[in-house]
């Protein structure tokens, strides 16, 4: 399951609850004149994140992507999103 907050204007927390592990996975959309994705997530999450941030904005507008050290679920789906964008 994948939610959408906005937790200021225009910063959108995205989470995404994965019931088998009991834990959450959480990206950061910064919506401005270019959007930045700070996490990419999982590999295998890629389209519940993408789903959910197209809500927001067309993922293909991301023009910035950060994270904060190198782990699967930091940067894990890196590639799908320089894919797209």
């Amino acid at each position: 399951m994948t939610s959408i907050t906005e937790i200021a204007p225009d910063i959108y927390c995205i989470s995404t609850y994965d019931p088998k592990i009991d834990m959450q996975f959480i990206q950061f959309l910064v919506k401005d004149e270019e959007p930045l994705l700070f996490h990419t997530g999982l590999k295998g999450m890629f389209s519940l994140v993408r789903d959910a941030l197209a809500k927001i904005i067309d993922p293909s507008q991301i023009r910035w992507i950060s994270f904060s050290h190198f782990e699967t679920d930091e940067c894990g789906s890196l590639n799908e999103w320089l894919a797209i964008n």
